[in-house]
């Protein structure tokens, strides 16, 4: 990246360039619109700018050349960036292999071994050993069984009765499931009935065993529990028919109004309305209003 400083010159000398082309044009553009003049303004813009006016075949050409570098430069970038893409992702893979060496030691660990095979026979036919086992007799090593029921035979287990010279064999016949791999077997085999059965034997309880029975006789006194329990509530129209007495106001209930159980409205209603006529149509005292001037009462 250019430093500033040069971008601050080079736009300055393009401003005297272009100042210097309208002195010399001064006048000419709108003076007279002939083809003459016209190329004498392309050929001074052409002489000061040191660039071809834009409307002429050599600029446009210059475009078309320039346009096609810059294509051809981004092309060549997309081409290497497909190339290089995954080169991140390549050198840490080259870097998590320099530090992950292979251990064929290891490797062998992480396998399991082969009750089934003999491992004297497996090493003979790795290194092709010069000497070819023999084996008297068809019977398994006694110290080979007690190796697997203890966990102790692997690929270093090493037999008491002279190692890789034992004469009997390291292996289990074919056909021959251990005990502890039946078991395994047995366990795959067994149904979720089953073992939802075994697993409620193991419980330590004293309770009832659950069967079908069981549940429908505990449904059954459960849904009368509810019966039961719903007839104990008394609503209060059984309580009206049993005792109406319940419902009665006390007889003093109402004297602070003037009226029992047996009034008659009707004379208390014409009471009140006499009352309320003589009230209306009595005399009016006007000594009473004598201390407020200004007024005056009429009948």
């Amino acid at each position: 990246m250019p430093p500033k400083q040069d971008n601050a010159n080079q736009k300055s000398l393009e401003k005297a360039k272009q100042k210097i082309l309208e002195d010399k044009t001064f006048g000419l553009k709108n003076k007279n619109k002939s083809k003459a003049v016209q190329k004498h303004i392309k050929g001074l813009q052409q002489q000061i700018t040191g660039k071809p006016a834009p409307d002429s075949a050599k600029w446009q050409s210059q475009l078309h050349k320039e346009k096609e570098e810059k294509k051809k430069q981004e092309q060549h970038k997309a081409l290497i960036q497909s190339l290089f893409r995954d080169t991140k992702d390549i050198k840490n893979l080259s870097k998590n292999a320099a530090k992950q060496t292979y251990d064929p030691k290891k490797s062998r660990m992480d396998q399991k071994i082969d009750y089934y095979i003999d491992q004297r026979l497996q090493k003979q036919s790795d290194s092709s050993m010069s000497t070819e086992l023999s084996f008297e007799t068809d019977i398994v090593c006694k110290h080979f069984t007690e190796a697997i029921k203890s966990n102790k035979y692997g690929w270093f287990w090493v037999c008491p009765n002279g190692g890789d010279d034992c004469k009997y064999r390291h292996s289990l016949p074919k056909d021959y499931v251990f005990p502890d791999e039946q078991e395994v077997v047995e366990e795959v085999n067994e149904t979720l009935e089953d073992k939802i059965d075994r697993e409620r034997h193991e419980l330590v309880t004293n309770g009832e065993l659950l069967t079908l029975d069981v549940f429908l006789r505990w449904k059954e006194g459960k849904s009368s529990g509810k019966d039961d329990s719903a007839t104990k509530l008394t609503t209060g129209k059984d309580l009206y028919i049993l005792d109406p007495s319940l419902f009665m106001d006390d007889d003093k209930a109402v004297d602070g109004l003037g009226y029992g159980e047996n009034a008659n409205f009707d004379e208390f209603a014409a009471e009140s309305q006499d009352g309320l006529d003589a009230v209306a149509c009595g005399p009016i005292n006007a000594d009473l209003f004598t201390s407020f001037e200004g007024m005056s009462l009429e009948e």
